[in-house]
């Protein structure tokens, strides 16, 4: 294991180099006559912006800016500037043998930061090291750690999952020194899991309060949504058990699920919680309550618990991205032990017949998204790639199509994927709008977003750290990975 994970750095460091910076490239440069948009600001025309190292120094309309006459201009006519994107919810430790090829996928799809929501400790410090040392060429990282679960643990060692993606706990003392030990790890956040028990959740929130860390997680199978509201619980992952708060008879369906979790202490964790979905899930989407759900909606907004949906996971069954030959395509981009195994396995699973309790829940979850932004409730852009066939980066672009095709605008699309997870991680101040000030991560795209969101995908340029990738350096990068 441990020759395999200096092997992935080694290969990560061929990818990048130690340092992305070309000292032919202008540190200061400026983007004229281009179109701004942020979730702020909306759009704004005929603009320019100043970059001076890392940050934007200016930004505003071109006939009102003196630019210095060593800056270096780039043509922004006809063309639109919104913020880096960020995939909140990403594995990079989930396959060894994919996790060197993740930057780059993402870089080259304007995703300038990532959120890492479980991950092997060890595995990921090389990670974080690469991307401390080259800013201007690799996403910014911020990862919890592994899972804290309950007992049975889910991710047990007996499924193609890591044996330390997950960590069981027994007591709330374990909880707390389990947390402070991650907080001396440098982690930016703690992610809590569906086999918790409520005192040992509620160990782990006060925990992670008290260290200045937001929690995230499933929604505990044993506790409800408002209780782990209450809590402190940060954010919702995969809107994860929300279905089972939301009926009338929610507290009949929790009785039975303690009862179960009790009875099943000696089941494969894994096997316990599939059972216990299987059990109830599509009963209860079959009986929302309308007034229950406005309840729960209410408390997350009041509480301003976020919630990160990933439909391009949760709707996985209904959507059946892996039959799609365009997106099979994106495969060539893996390396070829991945990519030749997720072609195999795609094929095989687009014949399957439709599965309808999937379909059942995909429309919930689109259903439940378009609900979001009235009810007041964050939300964030993520997608759990590598899993389920979701290529890196090009995935997150899906996200947002499926965000605005459950009723999202396009700009409040792209607030998931900008200012909100900056936000969440208290960056307002530096990321997730264009202003003057904020540090340089931007994406220059040739058509407008707002007009059709899938316009994310036509990438001029990628502006990390105050450094352009231009559109030659993007399809360099995904030529070396389709020879990989």
């Amino acid at each position: 294991m441990k020759s395999t994970r200096y092997i992935g750095l080694l290969l990560l460091m061929v990818l990048f180099g130690c340092k992305t910076d070309d000292s032919s490239q202008s540190t200061h440069w400026a983007i004229t006559n281009v179109t701004v948009i942020d979730s702020k600001q909306n759009r704004l025309d005929q603009q320019t912006v100043l970059v001076n190292g890392n940050k934007i120094e200016q930004v505003g309309p071109t006939a009102e800016i003196d630019l210095p006459e060593s800056v270096q201009l780039i043509d922004g006519t006809g063309k639109f500037l919104i913020p880096g994107l960020w995939d909140a919810h990403v594995h990079l430790t989930y396959d060894e043998d994919i996790g060197p090829s993740m930057f780059k996928l993402f870089m080259v799809n304007g995703v300038t930061s990532i959120r890492d929501t479980g991950g092997q400790l060890d595995l990921m410090q090389p990670y974080r090291e690469e991307a401390q040392a080259n800013p201007t060429g690799i996403p910014r990282l911020k990862f919890s750690g592994p899972l804290l679960d309950g007992l049975p643990r889910v991710y047990d060692g007996s499924t193609p999952f890591r044996p330390n993606l997950s960590v069981g706990i027994r007591t709330a003392n374990q909880a707390r020194n389990r947390v402070n030990e991650l907080a001396a790890a440098g982690v930016d956040l703690i992610k809590a899991y569906e086999m918790l028990q409520p005192e040992i959740l509620e160990a782990v929130l006060e925990a992670a309060a008290k260290k200045g860390l937001p929690v995230t997680g499933h929604v505990p199978l044993s506790t409800d949504v408002i209780t782990a509201s209450n809590a402190g619980l940060r954010s919702i992952e995969h809107m994860r058990n929300l279905e089972m708060s939301c009926t009338l008879d929610w507290e009949k369906l929790m009785e039975t699920r303690r009862k179960e979790l009790k009875a099943g202490i000696r089941e494969a964790g894994g096997d316990l919680r599939s059972r216990l979905h299987q059990l109830q899930r599509t009963y209860a989407i079959e009986n929302q309550d309308s007034a229950i759900r406005a309840k729960v909606l209410g408390t997350l907004a009041k509480n301003n618990t976020w919630l990160v949906p990933t439909l391009a996971i949760l709707a996985f069954r209904e959507n059946r991205v892996y039959a799609r030959p365009d997106w099979r395509e994106k495969f060539k981009y893996l390396p070829d032990s991945i990519g030749s195994r997720w072609l195999v396995n795609a094929k095989r699973l687009a014949k399957l017949p439709l599965d309808s309790a999937g379909i059942k829940f995909a429309n919930w979850g689109y259903d439940m998204v378009g609900r979001l932004p009235e009810a007041g409730v964050g939300i964030m852009a993520g997608t759990d790639t590598p899993i389920a066939f979701l290529t890196p980066g090009f995935s997150l672009h899906e996200e947002l199509r499926l965000l605005v095709n459950s009723g999202l605008t396009p700009l409040q699309a792209l607030e998931a994927a900008t200012v909100k997870p900056a936000e969440y991680f208290n960056m307002q101040d530096e990321l997730g709008t264009v202003v003057a000030g904020k540090i340089a991560d931007l994406l220059l795209l040739d058509a407008n977003p707002l007009d059709d969101i899938e316009n994310t995908q036509r990438i001029r340029a990628v502006i990390k750290d105050g450094y352009l990738h231009d559109r030659t350096k993007l399809d360099t990068w995904l030529q070396e990975l389709e020879g990989s």
